[in-house]
């Protein structure tokens, strides 16, 4: 019994490489994931990047904003909106994504004319 328990023999020498190589490993994949999750841009354009993706999905955003908006009885901040919205995806033309967005948003503020007209 004694024997097995041997500091030295092959199976417990092997041992504490492997979990050094472990702790190694956790330890480079938690520094990673700090970097991915913390990374602010620093640069102008990382900053503009930034931007844009915040008024994209501002904009795709925009159907169930509106939506609520419009359920809300909030109407004149949603009729703000759908012209803001309107103005983006203009300029926006062409862009993939575009056209169904205007054409969910136009539903539902065409529904909300028709019955604050009715």
């Amino acid at each position: 019994m004694r024997t097995n328990m041997d500091p030295l023999t092959p199976t417990t020498s092997t041992l504490s490489p492997a979990i050094a190589h472990i702790a190694e490993t956790a330890a480079s994949l938690a520094e990673s994931m700090k970097e991915r999750i913390v990374h602010v841009p620093e640069d102008e354009a990382g900053v503009k990047r930034q931007r844009q993706r915040e008024t994209v999905r501002w904009v795709l955003d925009a159907p169930s904003r509106l939506k609520g908006l419009v359920e809300g009885e909030r109407r004149e901040e949603a009729m703000e909106d759908w012209e803001e919205v309107q103005r983006l995806l203009e300029k926006w033309k062409g862009v993939q994504g575009a056209d169904e967005v205007k054409q969910q948003c136009s539903s539902i503020m065409s529904k909300e004319i028709l019955n604050d007209a009715g």
